[in-house]
């Protein structure tokens, strides 16, 4: 399991995607054709939670909890 720091981060947020069109489909989707999208992790569903790091690389991890994510996103990262 590799774990990325909040200082790693430059974007966060939750939102609406399609795991066929835009990674190619479900599981670990490391880029390929679909690259410009960066990499996923999903299972089912359609919400995800998009990072973008700090030095630009993209993934996309999978949630059943959109307001749980929002809420650490919230938190953590939109921090005023």
């Amino acid at each position: 399991m590799r774990t990325i720091p909040w200082k790693d981060i430059k974007y966060a947020q939750t939102r609406t995607y399609n795991a066929l069109l835009e990674y190619g489909g479900w599981g670990l989707k490391n880029g390929g054709f679909f690259a410009k999208k960066g990499k996923a992790i999903n299972i089912k569903g359609n919400i995800g939670i998009q990072l973008i790091l700090i030095d630009n690389k993209k993934l996309l991890i999978g949630t059943q909890k959109k307001l749980d994510a929002d809420n650490v996103i919230g938190r953590y990262f939109h921090k005023h």
